[in-house]
């Protein structure tokens, strides 16, 4: 009797093509996982910028504000380039002599990361 021990080729090639699409599928999902990570802190970044924007508004006399109108400044945060729009009395409502209404948007490229509105008041005693 002929017993032959060991794998067929097309044993191994079966077994080497399964283990390949496995590996091709970590491999992507991994590449999901790492460029998804980047997004989430490139926003991340993109609101820690927003919120040190809106801190540096807060401090600013009321008066030194724009009426309207908008401004833009391209900057690099954490190695991460931005540019940073403000749009001033976008509600109306909110645009007298003693508040200012300011729509502040970060924007990587032309997606925008992050957008908020504020009022600011001008509260100091005379």
């Amino acid at each position: 009797m002929n017993h032959q021990q060991g794998f067929t080729l097309i044993e191994v090639l079966v077994t080497i093509s399964v283990i390949a699409i496995g590996v091709m599928a970590l491999i992507a999902l991994m590449l999901s996982i790492f460029r998804v990570n980047q997004q989430a802190d490139t926003k991340t970044q993109a609101i820690q910028l927003a919120q040190r924007e809106f801190d540096d508004l807060k401090r600013e006399a009321l008066t030194t504000i724009p009426v309207t109108g908008k401004t833009e400044e391209n900057v690099t945060y954490n190695n991460r380039a931005f540019t940073i729009r403000q749009e001033y009395c976008v509600t109306t409502s909110f645009c007298a002599s003693n508040q200012k209404s300011v729509r502040l948007s970060i924007l990587s490229g032309t997606t925008v990361l992050f957008m908020g509105e504020t009022v600011l008041t001008d509260l100091r005693a005379k």
